[in-house]
């Protein structure tokens, strides 16, 4: 019997040593920080909140996608757990085996932590980082945002994006309204309404030419733009369908949401350069890394917008949808696309051509994006 309890005992302490092996210290650019190394599949990992903690990392964890933000001195790079994928860079990069989660906390791989972080965050070692006891792991939200975050945040500057444009007409109505036409009359609208409330407002385009769904959002990640709002006019085949609608950037929940990112994204057909030069698996992962990028913000926005343009206008503008829109895809700051009304809808196609319909509608979006900038300033941008 004692043979047993021994034999027993040691297996357990056998376990334990097998999933907890040594100890390392992380010596980082902020501080040192001591770490256990766990062993998950035969593979050495670290907690990946000691190796933010130590590099003073940004990082923001969703648990609905799975992914793991990582951010600092300008640079993002997104990772999924259980993938060995990961995004920096524009580029899609493979690890050697994938971050894990173990009992509820974040793992990355040890050699990643050893050498690869401080190159690819281009971080600069502190000669003499002070040596610190490690801290209990927290879960709570404000554990995840570094010090550098809690600076004040402002809303300054918005890209309005008319949709559609020179040899891409975008939708037409049954009388020949143009949805570019439409587009950048409210586009145009809104940017006086957003200057006259002391906004920055840039324009991907201001006359009817073409540009293409990623040299939209380039111009909003150069201008280093708050918000990125893309104006468009929707269609249906079922003409009665009708309604202000406004999407984020995610994957599409009803056959209406994929029919109509289908259709917006059909502009790719008139671009000279092909997009989709990665495999589909490639394309599928990094939409799955690039998916949730301001998701929260991006919903709040696009309610505000709702809620202010049905107090506007007499329409059916309570929809926040979402749908995998490529012109949301690249941009790096909360953005949504907004669907004006519906040129198949012999009436919504009448009032389009209205001057006053169409400044209500830019009255209503404009101050949309100022009820949130006013919550998210006063929050410090916490609040969503």
């Amino acid at each position: 019997m004692k043979r047993l309890i021994i034999f027993i005992c040691s297996i357990t302490i056998c376990l334990h040593m097998a999933s907890v092996s040594f100890g390392y210290v992380i010596n980082g650019s902020q501080e040192k920080v001591d770490t256990p190394v766990v062993k998950i599949d035969g593979k050495s990992y670290v907690l990946l909140v000691d190796l933010c903690k130590a590099y003073g990392l940004e990082w923001v964890w969703d648990s609905v996608s799975r992914r793991i933000l990582l951010k600092k001195n300008g640079i993002s790079i997104d990772f999924l757990s259980g993938s060995k994928y990961y995004y920096a860079g524009g580029n899609v990069k493979t690890l050697r085996y994938p971050l894990e989660i173990e009992n509820g906390n974040l793992y990355i791989p040890l050699y990643f932590a050893k050498g690869d972080i401080e190159r690819l965050f281009k971080i600069k070692k502190s000669r003499s980082a002070p040596p610190v006891k490690r801290e209990a792991i927290r879960e709570e939200k404000k554990d995840n945002v570094s010090p550098s975050s809690k600076k004040r945040y402002g809303i300054k500057r918005v890209v309005l994006d008319p949709g559609h444009g020179g040899r891409d007409p975008g939708a037409i109505g049954r009388t020949g309204l143009y949805e570019k036409h439409v587009a950048l009359d409210v586009s145009k609208r809104i940017k006086k309404e957003l200057e006259r409330k002391g906004l920055e407002v840039i324009l991907t385009r201001d006359t009817d030419k073409f540009v293409t769904l990623q040299g939209r959002t380039d111009i909003a990640n150069k201008a280093d733009a708050n918000l990125f709002v893309s104006i468009h006019a929707n269609a249906n085949k079922k003409r009665w369908v009708k309604g202000f609608e406004v999407y984020y950037l995610s994957e599409a929940t009803d056959d209406c949401a994929r029919a109509l990112a289908a259709s917006e994204n059909s502009v790719l057909e008139y671009e000279d350069e092909s997009f989709g030069r990665h495999t589909k698996e490639l394309d599928a992962i990094v939409w799955d890394l690039r998916l949730t990028e301001n998701r929260e913000e991006s919903i709040e926005l696009a309610g505000y917008i709702c809620r202010e343009v049905s107090e506007k206008v007499d329409i059916d503008s309570n929809s926040v949808k979402c749908a995998r829109f490529y012109v949301l895809k690249g941009a790096e700051m909360p953005a949504v696309l907004v669907e004006l009304s519906y040129l198949s809808n012999a009436r919504e196609e009448k009032n389009l051509k209205s001057d006053s319909y169409k400044q209500k509608l830019a009255e209503g979006i404009a101050q949309g994006i100022m009820d949130y900038k006013d919550e998210y300033e006063r929050t410090n941008g916490f609040s969503l």
